[in-house]
């Protein structure tokens, strides 16, 4: 069949050139998403942090010392002073850190201060941490091989591990920590 001269058709490139720019949108709309829902898991991750801080310092009000039996606003470097579910002797849910339950150890104990200790987005639990090594220069940043006193300071935290799960004296960028003490 012919076609008039008065009807009007889409050439191949054009149609090709609108499939190009629909993919390229759904293209940034996809990226779109993903930085949103980074966004989201880090803010959850932050107000988990502040919920845990809180439940620390009431149980530090109640019994007169922190998860572990450690001596509240002091640093600790001993051995075994890190409560987290990974590669510590024991994690924030277990009643040796108080927080959720007690060992009956803890005097003054008036808990639970939490319900239960939330995963964070990733999967893994939350830690605490006496002597989490920061940068010497005010960012708050991970110290990462560094020596102490002169490229880090050791802090207080608590904390999530981030997105690549990597901890337990593995500090790296992706941790998210709220300094408790320095």
């Amino acid at each position: 069949m012919r076609k008039r001269n008065n009807q009007k058709a889409f050439t191949l490139i054009e149609l090709l050139m609108v499939i190009g720019i629909i993919g390229l949108l759904a293209v940034m709309a996809v990226a779109a998403v993903k930085i949103a829902q980074q966004k989201a898991r880090i803010a959850k991750v932050q107000n988990d942090i502040n919920e845990i801080y809180k439940a620390i310092s009431a149980m530090a009000n109640d019994t007169g010392t922190w998860p572990g039996h450690q001596t509240i606003d002091e640093v600790n470097n001993s051995a075994n002073n890190e409560i987290c579910a990974d590669g510590c002797t024991f994690g924030l849910s277990s009643p040796q850190a108080g927080i959720v339950a007690t060992d009956g150890s803890y005097g003054g104990w008036n808990g639970p201060y939490m319900r239960q200790i939330p995963a964070d987005p990733w999967g893994n639990e939350y830690f605490f941490d006496t002597d989490y090594a920061i940068k010497n220069d005010g960012s708050n940043e991970p110290c990462d091989g560094g020596v102490i006193g002169a490229d880090c300071i050791e802090v207080v935290v608590v904390g999530s591990y981030g997105p690549d799960g990597i901890g337990n004296e593995q500090y790296n960028r992706d941790d998210i920590i709220k300094i408790v003490a320095k």
